[in-house]
């Protein structure tokens, strides 16, 4: 077992960088899942936008409407004086300035004429103003049309109560992402680094100085030798995960076992490791030197966790990124951890699609083997 020996010995020299991308590791997840379940129990809250109104109309409707938009806005009455108006939006004291008519009724509303308005073109702030300014003039269409009166229209748009917003808890966690989730989610940042450093290192050594030709020369065969090589590799691979997943239970055991979806998180987490060996191994063979190997994994972890939605959501990404992630298997390693996250215990529903990309994940393994393969065969020639 002397190649198993050397594996061995070359990474444990290295242990102080197991500890540091472990510590990395906790460090950026618990720090994510902080910020994220801070900002979730916040809850629902209507975006407040400050907003001038020019009230040329004086009337009750009027006074109505600017009423339900202080309700969710900040809101000052202005002069109607252009320069003063242009003055208020270069300096940003407003960013929306509505001009309410004289005769606001008979002309807007049950007349077709339009508010005037002054905004930024293209912003969202805009946007959302229309739109609450659209919502409050056809619910007032809808009451003069039934014979209402301006008072009355008013008085009935005024009882109107705001619709409260409650997130559902589908999974058990006030409608909030599993902190479990949050963990696995991070973990192909660790398995992609950890395995392409240490294995890197140890391909590395073993290419130093006449080991090659001296291995070559032993009485040991060829195949041993890789036999030995991958036994190690792969009891290397199974202690990183079964470190990973012992620190998921101590830290969200209770949570894991009563949601009823731990296994399709181990089998998910089990397809990345495999896929961070032969990434791993591929690199280890190319790489000639350990100055090169830390800059091919940074970029090769950081561009695959960017990408695929390790550091960002995917949600924030545009569909061009989206699609090129496709090509990556970090990307379906998160698809498969977004749908168990999505569905909690109701995961099983979705069992194809989770098998689907797990499945994915095993093709991306074999297809890196094989260039790993081709790759050695083409340098011993």
């Amino acid at each position: 077992m002397t190649v198993f020996k050397i594996y061995m010995k070359i990474a444990k020299k290295n242990i102080w960088l197991v500890l540091l991308y472990l510590a990395i590791f906790f460090t950026l997840t618990l720090l994510f899942q902080a910020v994220a379940g801070n900002s979730a129990d916040q809850g629902y809250e209507p975006e407040s936008i400050s907003i001038g109104v020019v009230d040329q109309d004086q009337g009750k409707l009027s006074a109505c409407l600017i009423q339900t938009l202080r309700q969710t806005n900040q809101v000052s009455i202005l002069e109607n004086d252009r320069e003063a108006l242009q003055e208020s939006m270069f300096y940003n004291e407003v960013s929306y300035i509505v001009h309410i008519p004289e005769g606001f009724m008979e002309r807007c509303i049950v007349g077709n004429d339009s508010l005037e308005v002054t905004t930024m073109p293209g912003t969202y702030a805009g946007a959302y103003l229309d739109q609450q300014l659209d919502s409050f003039v056809n619910f007032a269409r809808v009451r003069a049309a039934a014979g209402f009166t301006e008072e009355e229209t008013a008085q009935s748009m005024l009882e109107q109560e705001m619709p409260s917003v409650t997130l559902l808890d589908l999974r058990g966690n006030g409608g909030r992402m599993s902190a479990v989730s949050f963990y696995y989610r991070y973990l192909p940042y660790l398995a992609l680094s950890l395995m392409c450093y240490i294995l890197g290192y140890i391909l590395i050594g073993f290419r130093k100085g006449n080991i090659t030709r001296r291995m070559r020369a032993s009485a040991l065969p060829a195949r041993r030798q890789a036999a030995e090589g991958l036994l190690a590799s792969g009891i290397l691979a199974f202690a990183l995960w079964v470190f990973c997943t012992a620190a998921a239970f101590l830290l969200y055991g209770k949570e894991m076992i009563k949601g009823g979806f731990s296994g399709y998180l181990l089998l998910n987490s089990t397809a990345l490791v495999l896929v961070s060996v032969t990434i791993a191994y591929l690199i280890g063979t190319l790489i000639r030197n350990s100055e090169a190997l830390s800059g091919i994994v940074n970029v090769v972890s950081l561009c695959m966790c960017f990408l695929c939605g390790v550091f960002v959501d995917m949600d924030h990404l545009n569909s061009g990124v989206r699609k090129a992630a496709q090509f990556f298997p970090v990307y379906w390693y998160e698809r498969v951890n977004d749908l168990i996250a999505e569905y909690g215990a109701s995961a099983a529903y979705v069992r194809t699609e989770i098998f689907q990309g797990i499945g994915i994940q095993l093709v991306f393994a074999a297809v890196f083997i094989c260039v790993t393969m081709a790759v050695s065969r083409e340098q011993a020639q």
